[in-house]
């Protein structure tokens, strides 16, 4: 494995998901400055391997190589302001803000500095659907269709479109290199808008359609993005898959075929493009731009769910 020892990160926050970001940078090698506020970040920055532990982004290392934000949704605009004077490269969780006007100003400010970790974009099963929509190999793409459910909200701060929609925005993204705008927008059948709802996107010059239905009250854990082609139907049918399914001719019932993947964790291929961009490298994936996209549409299917949401 890849190691980055030459680099110092300073994370900001360590909760459920940062603690991880930390544990992956440490195995990375990097020298890691944690950014703590509450009992709880705290312990998980020592069990993890934190090398400092700091209760404010003032108080950082000055000569840090960059940053990693992974705080609560409705902090990150907050933090990335906190460290814009610093000059140095942010890599900040989903989404970017949850006040849409706010997010806007931000892109301006940004200069170029602030990329979103979107690690669904770094999964290997997306990345070989993506290059089945490029090769052409089933013939030119139709659709998509995407289900991401599960039951209870992970996020206090931020419903449900706020939370399951940008990782199926990205993913449609990755996989078309663009989204088509906003068509129609369901409400929630099983309950309260805030906690679900189905969506359609449509390219109407192209033909294409993505649907999405993302839910916070459906029981079990669903995971499903399926591709649709004119010669078959691709798919990464779990998270931890073991590789694509690939059905060839509609109505014809051969067995499908299992194209294997990379079983590397996204999280962990992301953090490694992050720090690749620090050494000198490409930069990684979804830039400020890349997530005014998304939120675009997202702000598009909330306002449709709930009304003006500026």
């Amino acid at each position: 494995m890849n190691t980055f020892t030459n680099l110092h990160i300073g994370l900001v926050g360590c909760g459920n998901w940062g603690r991880y970001i930390l544990r992956d940078l440490k195995e990375l090698g990097v020298q890691t400055s944690v950014v703590a506020r509450s009992e709880t970040s705290r312990n998980n920055a020592t069990a993890y391997g934190a090398d400092y532990i700091v209760e404010s982004i003032e108080e950082l290392n000055e000569n840090i190589n960059g940053y990693i934000i992974a705080s609560s949704a409705s902090a990150h605009v907050a933090n990335i302001r906190a460290l814009l004077p610093r000059r140095k490269p942010i890599y900040v969780e989903k989404p970017l803000g949850i006040h849409f006007d706010d997010l806007n100003k931000l892109a301006s400010e940004s200069q170029g500095l602030v990329f979103v970790m979107h690690k669904w974009r770094y999964h290997p099963g997306i990345e070989a659907l993506a290059t089945l929509v490029q090769t052409e190999e089933l013939g030119r793409v139709k659709g998509l269709r995407l289900q991401r459910t599960n039951w209870g909200r992970q996020h206090n701060d931020v419903d449900c479109a706020l939370h399951l929609l940008p990782h199926d925005l990205s993913i449609t993204l990755q996989i078309l290199g663009y989204l088509p705008p906003m068509d129609t927008v369901i409400r929630n059948p099983l309950g309260d808008n805030h906690f679900g709802l189905f969506a359609t996107l449509m390219d109407k010059d192209q033909n294409i359609y993505v649907t999405l239905d993302v839910n916070n009250i459906a029981p079990g854990n669903v995971r499903s993005i399926a591709v649709g082609f004119e010669k078959g139907v691709a798919a990464l049918t779990d998270s931890f898959a073991e590789g694509i399914t690939i059905f060839r001719e509609y109505g014809v019932n051969h067995s499908p075929e299992v194209r294997q993947i990379s079983q590397e964790m996204p999280l962990m291929r992301q953090i490694k493009a992050f720090l690749q961009y620090l050494s000198g490298g490409l930069p990684p994936l979804s830039n400020i731009q890349d997530e005014l996209q998304i939120l675009h549409r997202i702000h598009a299917i909330r306002n449709k769910l709930y009304g003006d949401q500026t």
